[in-house]
């Protein structure tokens, strides 16, 4: 179908989930395939798909759909690094965001989880924010293990280790979190973990993510 549709040498392509049906080696050949193709031909390509990967790696620009709004239009870099909602964060990205509930704390330099575990973010200059019920986003691989009792760190008891060669993805909840706190961490391989130990992690302050509690949108300027 995409060849019949290649030699009518049409102003633009309008692809709707095209490699669904194919098994997973097949679609990773054909995404390579459809952006060589692209680059070749200089078409416009409206591309819909569900599956992130082929959006951010076949994507010159983005528009990440919900509920037939755009929430977010950008590259794909940029739309991974500044997600604009919770929805966004929690799409683009794999393993999706981690997403905890945090109070701002009084004097605007750090943040409260649920049952008192709090991480001081002073860099973040938070201080018009005082008291502020957030949504806090952390992806997998922005936490990093440092030792226990690291001021500003989260402890996890491990519930699940995916291991996946390279790296591994441990699953945990959050001491004092709350009873729906889970996090998880993107680990290199070899970490030596086993389900039911304690992991202590620490977001890079950088990379944290602050979202408007009840409306879901990203904080100004943060």
């Amino acid at each position: 179908a995409m060849g019949r549709a290649i030699v009518r040498d049409p102003s633009a392509f309008l692809f709707d989930e095209p490699l669904s049906n194919l098994d997973a080696k097949l679609r990773v050949q054909m995404r390579l395939e459809i952006k060589q193709l692209q680059r070749r031909l200089e078409t416009t390509s409206l591309y819909v798909t569900h599956d992130q990967v082929e959006a951010m790696t076949l994507a010159d620009r983005l528009i990440v759909m919900n509920a037939g709004i755009a929430e977010q239009i950008g590259r794909p870099l940029d739309v991974y690094a500044r997600p604009e909602s919770v929805f966004v964060g929690g799409f683009i990205g794999s393993p999706a965001m981690n997403f905890l509930t945090a109070q701002v704390t009084g004097d605007g330099r750090g943040l409260a989880l649920s049952d008192g575990p709090q991480l001081n973010v002073p860099e973040l200059a938070l201080g018009d924010h005082a008291g502020r019920a957030l949504t806090l986003g952390i992806r997998p691989e922005d936490l990093e293990p440092v030792g226990a009792g690291t001021d500003g760190a989260l402890s996890l008891k491990v519930a699940l280790i995916e291991e996946l060669g390279a790296d591994s993805l441990v699953h945990g909840l959050v001491s004092g979190g709350g009873p729906e706190a889970t996090l998880t961490a993107r680990l290199p391989g070899g970490h030596g973990l086993t389900e039911g130990d304690s992991l202590t992690v620490a977001p890079r302050p950088q990379a944290l993510h602050l979202f408007d509690h009840d409306s879901g949108r990203r904080l100004p300027n943060l």
